[in-house]
């Protein structure tokens, strides 16, 4: 017999807005980055900040990294600060 498909949906999956505070391990939930992606982001230039026991991400740091890896991707990067 074959397993039914799960029907619940995903919150958030795929959602990260601008005037929002993640932590760092629900954002890379919700961009579905596993633990190495995620530090490769960071090591990339993602910004964070640690408090407390864990460490969070606003969501317009995650936009703006997107933003500079489009530019650098696009060529846009070199040469600016």
């Amino acid at each position: 017999m074959k397993k039914p498909l799960d029907a619940t949906p995903t919150v958030g999956r795929g959602s990260v807005s601008a005037g929002e505070v993640y932590t760092l391990r629900e954002a890379a939930r919700r961009l579905g980055w596993a633990q190495k992606l995620t530090l490769d982001a960071q090591r990339t230039g993602l910004k964070t900040v640690f408090f407390g026991r864990s460490k969070y991400v606003t969501g317009q740091a995650i936009l703006d990294f997107f933003a500079k890896l489009a530019d650098q991707a696009n060529g846009n990067g070199e040469g600016s600060p």
